[in-house]
């Protein structure tokens, strides 16, 4: 998510690579003389032919809006790229798009996905990268907090974290470069910050192309942070150097760093951390060597001095140094049950065994990372004990609005970044009971197919064991997780054992997706939702839980006293004007559309898509989104672009994508299967008897699928490359044959009926 402190702090990566942003209104070269009666079909004529279209009986001008909002948001993205948070969301809305490519690409979407899947990187230990944008924080997390953001004011920041950038000030890079000019930071940059550092048989060349550079000057040359720059270790789980050096290590010698605490009078081989030349995702021309200093015992308290050996026992290589900086953990518990989900998604509707074969045993050590680093399997749930993931807010406010500050504490751990979630987290417990029955399927259908020649061996899971696991999981989570009080789901239970609820409904929604709540629970939740029932002092309640229309609200209760390190005036903003303190994401309704329909039934569902489309009519005909917000006129603004407001709709908000996708996975009940099934169950409200989408992609066969609830019309467009085997629910018969069964095959171009039976 997005705050005014950090400009861009979510899909900055792909903001950046565009020095063009595309409108975002897409009726803006209408007149103002454009009337409600021909917005729509002006809309729809901007749909391509060959693009997915929907059509709902007796609602035509409805069905070209969602088609229109299909088209629009899939079309105007800033791009698809590695960054992981979103790939879930864009499988589910993108992968069944039959003829869709990006704007500006002769690639199919489906291949973009592939691709971005395929080269997601993983550590050694089995942790999926977010794939974020350029940043001085862990390059395979979130791009902050950084070392700048221990403190508000640079002399506080001082003693807790510290970072050495050698380019001149005006020359350094991401947010650090900023904090550092309004702080005119000149100590931490270019000639000054290195005329500071200590020497040690190397010599200084000055700073060269941004960077400083160095040559040995006799053995084991090696640099020495400047006095008086002491740090916290707690602050400072990692550190990282950027640099290179001018030739291979000649004897294999591996790079080390040692430190002295406040009492140490000499460096010591016990308190010594050894670093690689690494690549990360982030890297370019430098190696970003990634230090993890938590785990040694004696990286404790103070630390006054840190000495970094560059090339121990030689004594003829150069270097060139870009930075050098103390490092949070900004990780994300999220990534790897999004990178199964995703992966799943992928296969399951493309029937891709070269990709399964190429990302079964990836897929495998994500989710055993959840089991084991995660504690999955300890403790039922994910319990997040990496540095600074502890659930605790980072800082506290007396009664004068005095703060102390708890740097450190309360890191992000996922989408919702400026909220601490942390230590026992339902968000990624959610994440992470989805993915254990996603992969139990898969290896349930690997099994069920040794002709597909997909590997097992030492990594391979037990299907019928992580499906105990998972109701395990679920059994605890409703337990655990659940407000007897508030009937609600909490965030999650910090690390002092206090629970925090703030109405979350985007966590209560996901609980819902993902099959986690229990079905009384998930009756609760949607009656708190829909505001049939009232939650005593929630700021929000009723029917201004759907103040902004198009969905509900984020969060239900004001919150101005539990954030992460960095958001330190939540008060500063109105209610509402805070996407995560009740704003709204206009991408999260596809999950509020899709309780509505398992709990509450298609005609609610129904209803509230027709609010929707109301909605989103009413804005094009006032020239798009951005008119129709601007400058507050109807209660808050939007968030995008580096500008922080209430509604997350478009820039980089890609999951706003999701939201026709209610219609084939939802209405019409479409399920792709690992064993290579498509299960099509509609569920069609009475004011809709009938709903047909043209252009379904499945196992790269095209299909048009028309329904009602007794009745399915399948035109299969192109000579399936082999047989489609379609799931029904119930019995059904096949018109002008004897087939009368729930499963059958498909292997001819043509147009198949089938009629319930029963």
């Amino acid at each position: 998510m997005r705050n005014r402190n950090y400009k861009l702090p979510l899909l900055c990566c792909v903001v950046l690579l565009f020095s063009v942003v595309p409108p975002t209104q897409a009726a803006s070269r209408n007149k103002s003389t454009t009337t409600n009666a021909d917005i729509v079909s002006q809309l729809a004529g901007n749909v391509p032919d060959d693009f997915p279209r929907f059509t709902f009986i007796n609602h035509p001008g409805q069905a070209q809006l969602l088609s229109h909002f299909l088209w629009y948001h899939f079309h105007h993205r800033l791009g698809n790229s590695m960054v992981l948070f979103n790939k879930e969301y864009l499988l589910t809305a993108d992968i069944w798009l039959g003829d869709a490519k990006p704007r500006g690409s002769k690639e199919k979407i489906q291949d973009v996905h592939r691709r971005v899947l395929l080269d997601m990187y993983i550590d050694n230990e089995g942790y999926v990268s977010s794939h974020q944008h350029f940043s001085q924080a862990h390059d395979l997390g979130w791009p902050f907090p950084s070392w700048g953001q221990s403190h508000k004011d640079l002399a506080r920041v001082k003693g807790k974290t510290a970072g050495w950038h050698f380019q001149p000030l005006k020359n350094v890079r991401g947010w650090i470069g900023g904090h550092l000019r309004t702080w005119n930071g000149k100590e931490y940059t270019g000639e000054s910050a290195a005329s500071a550092w200590e020497l040690h048989n190397v010599k200084s060349m000055g700073i060269k192309n941004n960077s400083w550079h160095l040559e040995a000057a006799g053995p084991s040359p090696a640099i020495t942070t400047p006095k008086g720059y002491s740090l916290n270790a707690f602050d400072s789980p990692y550190l990282q150097l950027r640099w290179k050096r001018s030739d291979d290590s000649l004897n294999n010698t591996v790079p080390y760093v040692e430190w002295l605490r406040e009492t140490d009078t000499d460096y010591s081989t016990d308190r010594r951390v050894y670093f690689y030349p690494d690549k990360t995702p982030l890297s370019r021309e430098y190696h970003h060597s990634i230090m993890t200093m938590y785990r040694h015992r004696q990286w404790q308290g103070k630390i006054k001095r840190i000495r970094i050996s560059l090339a121990p026992g030689e004594s003829e290589a150069a270097f060139d140094i870009d930075s050098f900086f103390t490092v949070y953990d900004t990780r994300h518990t999220i990534n790897n049950p999004i990178f199964i989900l995703a992966s799943c998604r992928y296969f399951n509707w493309t029937g891709d065994l070269d990709f399964l074969r190429r990302q079964i045993n990836r897929m495998r050590l994500a989710l055993r990372y959840q089991q084991t680093v995660m504690g999955g399997l300890e403790y039922n749930r994910i319990r997040n004990q990496w540095p600074g993931h502890d659930g605790l807010c980072s800082w506290r406010k007396d009664d004068s609005g005095k703060l102390t500050f708890h740097s450190g504490h309360g890191i992000g751990s996922n989408y919702w970044d400026i909220l601490p979630f942390g230590w026992d987290d339902l968000y990624a417990t959610n994440q992470y009971y989805a993915s254990t029955l996603a992969m139990a399927e898969m290896e349930e259908a690997i099994e069920q197919n040794p002709g597909w020649n997909i590997p097992l061996g030492a990594v391979k899971l037990d299907p019928q064991q992580l499906r105990r696991h998972a109701g395990q999981v679920k059994e605890t989570a409703n337990r655990l997780f659940w407000n007897e009080q508030n009937g609600r789901f909490i965030a999650c239970i910090d690390k002092n054992g206090d629970k925090h609820d703030y109405g979350y409904t985007f966590l209560n929604l996901d609980a819902i997706w993902y099959d986690l709540a229990d079905r009384d629970h998930g009756r609760q939740i949607m009656d708190w939702i829909t505001g049939k029932r009232i939650v005593k002092g929630d700021t929000s309640t009723g029917t201004d839980i759907y103040r902004w229309r198009f969905g509900p609200r984020a969060t239900t209760r004001r919150n101005i006293e539990w954030y992460g390190q960095g958001w330190w005036a939540p008060e500063s903003l109105d209610w509402g004007c805070q996407i995560q303190d009740g704003g709204a994401v206009l991408g999260f309704t596809f999950y509020d559309l899709w309780a509505r329909l398992q709990i509450l039934g298609p005609d609610n569902a129904w209803q509230r898509l027709m609010e929707i489309l109301a909605w989103e009519k009413e804005v094009h005909s006032e020239g798009g989104y951005r008119k129709y917000y601007d400058g507050g006129k109807r209660g808050t603004t939007l968030q995008g672009g580096g500008t922080c407001g209430g509604l997350g709709i478009d820039y980089e908000f890609y999951e706003s994508s999701l939201v026709p996708s209610i219609i084939p996975c939802g209405f019409l009940g479409l399920s792709a299967r690992s064993d290579g099934s498509l299960v099509i169950n509609p569920r069609l409200p009475k004011a809709c008897p009938e709903i047909a989408v043209k252009n379904i992609l499945y196992h790269n066969v095209r299909l048009d699928i028309r329904a009602t609830n007794k009745t399915i019309e399948l035109n299969c467009k192109d000579l399936p490359p082999y047989p489609i085997r379609i799931v029904l629910q119930g019995t059904w018969k096949r018109r002008k044959t004897d087939w009368r069964d729930s499963t059958c095959q498909i292997n001819q171009a043509g147009t198949y009926y089938f009629t319930k039976c029963n």
